[in-house]
């Protein structure tokens, strides 16, 4: 009977040690417009509002721009000692910007893509959040 208790407490401890946190944000997430594109819209990513991300843990995102179409991005982000965002147009021009302080910052992106990535670094102490609103560059 003992030997049974046994394994069964060391399988159900090594299943717990398996799951992943709620909180934890993708490794890398692809993000495409549906079709028709709503341009007065505002897509914010992640949606719940002062996400915890976990320590030492990247997220990804890829934003796809369909062609005629522009993003207008916020970034919003409270970066700890250590961590960093990156913002990438890919891939005609590969203009990388990184930023390692607090910012509030907005952007323009076009065709066919562009790469935001977030690392908080060894603490849990940062936040982060993004906007995307679409605009339609044969409207005007």
């Amino acid at each position: 009977m003992k030997p049974f208790i046994l394994i069964f407490l060391s399988v159900t401890f090594t299943l717990g040690s398996l799951q992943k946190p709620m909180h934890e944000c993708p490794e890398h997430q692809t993000i495409t417009p549906k079709y028709p594109i709503n341009t007065d819209a505002f897509y914010t990513f992640p949606k719940s509002a002062f996400t915890q991300f976990p320590s030492n843990s990247a997220c990804a995102w890829l934003i796809n721009v369909p062609c005629n179409y522009s993003v207008i991005v916020h970034l919003k982000a409270t970066i700890s000692d250590g961590g960093h965002v990156t913002v990438t147009q890919t891939p005609r021009l590969n203009e990388t910007e990184k930023f390692i302080k607090d910012i509030t910052v907005t952007r323009q992106f076009h065709p066919p893509s562009f790469d935001i990535f977030w690392y908080p670094g060894p603490t849990n102490d940062g936040n982060f959040k993004f906007s995307l609103q679409f605009q339609n560059n044969h409207e005007k």
